[in-house]
């Protein structure tokens, strides 16, 4: 029953203001006639033109009636809008506080007038220490000096548009944040008084987008790769036979020292081609339950025997208590093994020490491959896994052994990525599907 008396309220809140007056005009003038019905009736014998008090008496009843209705009349509406208003504010409010994407407002000063939640998680930055600083404070150097604050501030203030593109933005922690940044005209009586912001971090699709163009390159090469592989195959199996046949006729020293020059050559392109076909169907595994701490302790023992690893300090931290993973162990030794010796190469003009670790999230297995070698800058990162890409000597490496790697990964549906800086090491991690 309440529910109803409830309904029934809030319909009678709905009304107009309009209907409350003629409402009220209705009950005056009722009132009215049932005052000279009770009149005409109880006093006739009072003179036909009332007395002048008579007169104001009744006059200051009826505006007293009627000022005192209209003044809860616009009282109640009054009211009424003032809990609409601050309801939709609170609402408003929520919203933007509550957003996962940082919103701000800055004033025709280049200050920040306001900063949400959002905001403190992305850059790092309180409401009361960003508030009343200058824009610039986020804003990258690089950025500065391309005038982008100047240019953004006059283009929204002059044309009132909205303008969406995407830039970096500094955190507190002078972290270069890659985002995609919506920013619109303050409008108040027709003037611009300002600019709202909406900031959205984009590292995490930035980084997908770019596994997905290489993957797509690794399987494009791939395709190309198992095509080379096995068109180079079979006319170097019979050049090898006849350089064979050959060294043993041969009579004269310099000719066998010819001959075996070719083979040892012969030899590496077999290796190149053979990693080929690897690259190309690094599917064909066989996957078992694996321990993956075993399996790195294996490769760094082999890699023990390396004369490289004399001079470098190979550390573990594994965590003891790892699941098991659906994984090929052979394979999955190769990759330890390459990302090593990588490390080995990396470790010769700087460096001496290699950190193996293990360690798990909710969903899978992590190792964690990293050394204090000399690093690679962005342009290097960027093009570590692709095929034949290498930064060793002429005849030192193939340039196949992390695109292998990578395609071994992602075979048991891991991934591989690498993490450097110039000067800094290079970190690679390794994660892969826990076993269920």
């Amino acid at each position: 029953m309440l529910k109803y008396w409830r309904k029934l309220l809030d319909i009678f809140r709905e009304f107009h203001l309009g209907w409350m007056l003629l409402a009220s005009f209705s009950i005056i003038l009722f009132s009215l006639g049932i005052w000279e019905i009770i009149e005409q009736q109880y006093f006739k014998h009072r003179l036909e033109s009332p007395p002048l008090t008579e007169i104001l008496v009744r006059g200051f009843l009826i505006f007293t009636l009627l000022a005192g209705w209209t003044t809860w009349i616009v009282f109640h509406f009054r009211s009424q809008l003032i809990n609409q208003l601050s309801t939709a504010a609170d609402r408003y409010r929520n919203i933007v506080e509550n957003s996962a994407d940082a919103i701000i407002t800055i004033g025709l000063d280049n200050r920040i007038q306001s900063w949400n939640q959002g905001a403190e998680r992305l850059f790092g930055w309180k409401a009361i220490e960003a508030i009343g600083r200058p824009m610039g404070m986020m804003i990258p150097d690089k950025l500065l000096q391309a005038g982008e604050l100047l240019c953004l501030a006059y283009g929204i203030t002059k044309s009132g548009e909205v303008k969406n593109y995407q830039t970096e933005r500094l955190a507190r922690d002078n972290r270069y944040i890659p985002v995609n940044l919506t920013e619109t005209a303050l409008i108040f009586n027709g003037e611009v008084i300002g600019r709202s912001q909406i900031i959205r971090d984009i590292s995490e699709l930035q980084t997908i987008e770019h596994q997905l163009r290489q993957s797509d390159r690794l399987a494009t090469v791939g395709q190309l790769a198992a095509g080379v592989a096995h068109e180079i195959g079979n006319p170097l199996t019979s050049i090898s036979s006849l350089v064979q046949l050959l060294e043993r006729r041969m009579k004269k020293p310099e000719h066998i020292s010819k001959l075996g020059r070719i083979r040892v050559n012969i030899e590496r392109i077999t290796k190149i081609v053979h990693e080929l076909v690897d690259f190309s169907r690094p599917h064909a595994t066989e996957v078992q339950s694996v321990q993956i701490n075993e399996v790195i302790q294996s490769a760094v023992g082999l890699m023990s025997y390396d004369n490289r690893s004399q001079k470098i300090n190979i550390e573990l931290d594994l965590n003891e208590d790892l699941p098991r993973i659906k994984a090929s162990p052979d394979k999955l030794h190769q990759v330890i093994v390459n990302l090593l010796v990588n490390a080995f190469d990396a470790l010769k003009e700087k460096g001496d020490t290699i950190l193996i670790s293990t360690s798990e999230d909710q969903v899978s297995v992590r190792v964690r491959v990293q050394d204090n070698g000399a690093g690679m800058d962005s342009e290097v990162e960027d093009k570590i896994f692709e095929p034949f890409f290498t930064t060793k000597d002429i005849g030192k490496g193939t340039g196949l052994g992390l695109s292998v790697s990578h395609g071994i990964i992602n075979s048991m549906q891991g991934t591989l990525n690498v993490e450097s800086t110039s000067g800094a090491g290079a970190t690679f991690l390794i994660e892969i599907p826990k076993e269920y």
